[in-house]
This record gives C-alpha cells, structure tokens and sequence, in this order.
C-alpha cells in the first residue's frame, strides 16, 4: 500500500476475503489502521462449514466444470441458502445479477478450481487474538453468525459492531454495505 502512495490505508473482507483480512491483521503491516469484517473468525470451537470441498475438492470439481447446468444449480443453491431471501434467491438477488455470477465462473472456467481454496486450508486457522482496530458487521442470513460476546474474547480493541437488518452471504445488500463500512471506519477517519 505504500508504493502505492498510501501511509494509512483499511483492509475488508468477507468470505474468505474475511481470513485473508484477519491474517492482515495478525502480520500488521504498515500503515493498516484497522480492519471490517463480514465474516468473523470468532469461534468456542473450530466450525466445519467448508466440509464437502475441504475433504473430496474433486468430487464437486468435476461436475461444476462439466455441466453449465450443474455449476448454475450449484450456485444457486447457495444463493438460496446464503440470501436474505422469502423462500426464492431471487427475492434477494435480480437474475441477471445471479446470472453475472455463475457466468464469471462458467467462462473462466474457474469454479473447479474455487473449491481447492476449502481443499488447502483445512487445517488452517484464522482466529487468534488481535489488537489493532477490529470493526465487524453481522447480517442475519450468513453463513456463520458470531456472537459480539466471542468476538470481544478475541479482538481486544473491537470499535465496532453491528448487526443489519437484512442480508446475508452473498452480494444482495451493497447499499448497506457501504454504509457498513463507512459507519465501521468514521471513528478511525477522525484521529
């Protein structure tokens, strides 16, 4: 960030942007003022939530490079599952917006490859006590929800937390995301 031109810059992340940000945190580079997290690796005990991909990578890979088909239904199943939704993904995400998605992957031939990512850090670890600045947003629908009360077991200087309304893995509330992000770092803008 510093040949870039920046001295005092922020990191995000989510999914598993959210474990490379919390390793950022961990090696505290210079200038990272503090973090935002959508995902926190808050935890009493380790979650298993990769499971399928983390054990059996190809067994999955093969058919998500096989089948458009297949890789669409895949997809979808998770914006069902990880949505704010009424019983339809598409209560949360417009078509063309779930359709851009699946895409990415189909012609880049990709999500064969994305699973591998669960397969190589299976073992790994993300959690762990930080002290720099820790903001995290909650929504209702993720995956995981953590509980404030492990987070503050974990992130000694936590200077934010919030729980919306609405949302929940995927991409379907960038609104509030936004003002997530900005309302999480205001307080660090200002010193």
């Amino acid at each position: 960030m510093q040949r870039l031109g920046y001295r005092r810059w922020v990191a995000q992340g989510g999914d598993w942007g959210a474990g490379v940000t919390t390793a950022l945190g961990h090696l505290l580079p210079a200038g990272l003022a503090g973090i935002h997290l959508t995902w926190q690796f808050v935890l009493p005990t380790e979650l298993a939530g990769n499971l399928s991909q983390s054990t059996r990578p190809q067994t999955i890979e093969y058919a998500l490079a096989d089948s458009p088909a297949g890789q669409a239904m895949w997809i979808c199943e998770k914006f069902y599952s990880w949505t704010d939704n009424n019983g339809s993904p598409e209560d949360a995400l417009s078509r063309d917006q779930m359709l851009d998605n699946i895409s990415l992957y189909w012609f880049t031939n990709t999500a064969a490859s994305s699973a591998w990512i669960n397969w190589e850090n299976k073992d790994a670890s993300f959690s762990g006590k930080l002290s720099l600045p820790v903001a995290a947003t909650v929504f209702p629908r993720e995956i995981y929800r953590a509980l404030k009360s492990w987070a503050e077991q974990t992130y000694s200087n936590l200077i934010y937390w919030h729980e919306a309304h609405h949302g929940g893995h995927a991409f379907e509330e960038r609104d509030t995301f936004v003002e997530e992000v900005r309302s999480a770092f205001r307080k660090l803008r200002e010193q």
